[in-house]
């Protein structure tokens, strides 16, 4: 086992890290439903105290606010960290921390978020051993992560292989089906609904969107007309919340198991 300390990007920078628009409807459509979803499932129930774990721009913890959360905000990047500071003018609690060690009591909130940035993290066990630290017993966390296996995953890895196979130009850089450099592992359905244990409990699991960044399918909807282009990718999202094994995207729900004490 390598003993080498894994990096963590401290230097996260607004203007220069936010890829350029203007982006095609599919990249719309999933910008928007994932932050939704991933509110609509963390404000189920009475408002509580809520945090959300690497918070970037403040966009997820403000809609937590909108709700009637009380929101906390945590980054490890301080230029991000001072950003959300900024905007929330005082509002709204924020921490310059990491997400493998939490700086807050045990059982201090009822909801934890954590959006888009588990698979960036250096040691995300540990993360998920602090959730069950720092969420009350009957507190829930919400995990989003890219899926890596998605149906469009697949194809495109597919396509890409046949293309090579009988010599015909293919793009060589790195494609959306290859993890970026930036990420510590490959999100899958099945690697996500590991990672909890023993110290959390997977309670549901569900996907966003199909077909997301698989060029045929980009294309089309760029063909066609806009009221159309935007009811087919609701029908194929209400698809994917069902089958998130082949969705593009993952949104999880956990809870602190009864074994959530071992290995501290």
């Amino acid at each position: 086992m390598s003993t080498t300390t894994p990096r963590v990007d401290l230097d996260w920078a607004v203007d220069e890290d936010m890829p350029p628009g203007p982006y095609p409807r599919d990249s719309q459509f999933v910008f928007r439903r994932v932050p939704e979803l991933v509110t609509e499932v963390a404000t189920r129930g009475a408002p509580g105290r809520v945090l959300d774990v690497a918070c970037g721009l403040g966009g997820q913890l403000s809609l937590l606010r909108e709700r009637g959360w009380e929101g906390w905000g945590l980054d490890a990047s301080l230029p991000l960290a001072r950003h959300c500071r900024q905007r929330f003018d005082g509002e709204a609690p924020l921490v310059c921390a990491t997400a493998e060690a939490l700086p807050f009591r045990d059982d201090s909130f009822d909801r934890i978020v954590c959006q888009g940035s588990l698979d960036h993290f250096p040691r995300p066990r540990r993360f998920m051993r602090e959730i069950a630290r720092v969420l009350k017993p009957d507190g829930r966390a919400i995990i989003g992560i890219s899926n890596f296996d998605s149906l469009s995953c697949l194809l495109g890895r597919g396509l890409y292989g046949l293309s090579e196979r009988f010599g015909r130009p293919v793009y060589q850089g790195r494609n959306y089906w290859d993890i970026p450099a930036n990420h510590t592992f490959r999100g899958t359905y099945d690697v996500l609904r590991n990672l909890g244990q023993p110290h959390l409990k997977l309670v549901e699991c569900r996907g966003i969107s199909l077909f997301w960044l698989f060029r045929r399918w980009t294309q089309l909807l760029e063909a066609m007309p806009g009221p159309l282009a935007w009811s087919a990718l609701a029908v194929l999202d209400r698809v994917a919340y069902r089958l998130p094994r082949l969705a593009d995207l993952l949104v999880s729900v956990w809870q602190p198991s009864g074994s959530r004490n071992a290995g501290r």
